[in-house]
């Protein structure tokens, strides 16, 4: 981890938290909600951003590994906590003694489960994992029913429910997700004939929650929106959500260039005419992209400032000729608000070419976190 004490990256618990309740208030009373803090809560501090979830009432926590679900039980959090990509036979033990349910669809694992239960006496959570159309994790659907058949030998086990994955819920036709939700519906359906209750079955992600009821089920497990962005960054969500993570910094230098000089590494930009330009002490090992370069913006008294050149390692330059006077010294921010004007996770990762996950993954990875409010 890069540590800048010219630079400061916060999450607002307060603002997470109303982003919780807003999207809280779009489920019907009985349908439980899981918040998906995987990948270390997509950057923005696993521990801090579980127990304000936990403060609200969430009913669920989802993880992506056993070391994620782990640090929740130690950090003294009792919550239903899911494996969501599952686990490796050799984890069994550890998950069913730490109460970890687990996304399941390896018959190997089963058998870890059902044995790790049996010599703890206890049983073991388990959510059938099938691949109704995202192409990744799963069983097919076709595989269903003889997987469950399977289980029978397995009474250690508790088939909570099934759970699938949306692959194309954010876009504004519906026509293959809806094909996916007939699919899990009719495996639900069909396992439910041969006795199983399947009580929590769930297939709702952020998109999901808000655009398509019919997909709530049981439980539904947003991420992204929980932490202020939309899960399409074309199509705003019909509910007030607040970015939860910022990023600041502070002027290194200011400097005077003349007309054809050039910045940055590969000479990628050469000033047509004087120009007044700000060093910044934060660059891709602080995990702000490199695809940055040339295109990306900072504000600065309120203003927005461009990135001329390469970001470097540790530096970025921006122009401030139209800014009179800044100085050393005077606060840039490169994610949040400032004056009237805001940069969001999704103006950053338009000018990267990538998505808001990535960008608050590689800022939270990167840089110390200050969490605030909450």
């Amino acid at each position: 981890m890069i540590v800048s004490s010219m630079s400061d990256l916060a999450v607002d618990l307060t603002a997470l938290k109303h982003n919780y309740r807003q999207l809280r208030g779009l489920c019907d009373p009985g349908v439980k909600f899981m918040g998906v803090v995987k990948a270390d809560a997509y950057g923005h501090g696993l521990l801090p951003v579980a127990r304000a979830l936990a403060d609200e009432g969430a009913d669920y926590l989802g993880v992506g590994s056993l070391e994620e679900g782990l640090s929740l039980r130690q950090a003294g959090l009792n919550l239903p906590v899911l494996l969501l990509l599952g686990i490796l036979p050799e984890e069994a033990a550890p998950a069913v003694a730490a109460d970890l349910e687990v996304a399941l669809f390896r018959l190997d694992v089963a058998q870890a489960l059902a044995a790790a239960a049996s010599s703890q006496g206890k049983k073991a959570g388990v959510h059938l994992k099938v691949d109704t159309g995202m192409g990744r994790l799963g069983l097919i659907p076709e595989e269903v029913l003889p997987f469950l058949e399977g289980l029978r030998a397995c009474p250690q086990l508790e088939v909570l429910g099934l759970t699938s994955h949306l692959a194309v819920a954010d876009q504004e036709d519906k026509s293959y997700t809806l094909r996916q939700l007939e699919q899990f519906t009719g495996v639900i359906r069909a396992a439910r004939d041969r006795g199983w209750e399947l009580p929590l079955s769930h297939i709702a992600n952020s998109a999901a929650l808000w655009e398509l009821k019919e997909a709530h089920f049981a439980l539904v497990r947003p991420g992204i929106m929980l932490y202020g962005s939309p899960p399409a960054a074309e199509r705003p969500v019909p509910v007030a959500l607040q970015p939860v993570m910022s990023y600041t910094t502070r002027v290194l230098q200011v400097k005077r260039l003349s007309a054809g000089c050039s910045i940055s590494y590969g000479r990628t930009y050469t000033t047509r005419e004087e120009c007044d330009l700000a060093v910044l002490p934060v660059g891709y090992a602080n995990g702000y992209s490199r695809l940055l370069s040339n295109r990306g913006e900072v504000l600065i008294r309120g203003r927005r400032a461009p990135i001329r050149g390469r970001v470097c390692m540790n530096l970025t330059m921006v122009e401030v000729t139209h800014l009179k006077g800044v100085q050393a010294g005077e606060p840039v921010v490169l994610l949040g608000p400032l004056g009237e004007d805001r940069l969001t996770g999704d103006d950053l990762a338009g000018w990267a070419q990538t998505i808001s996950y990535e960008i608050y993954l590689a800022l939270g990875n990167a840089n110390p976190r200050r969490h605030v409010g909450g």
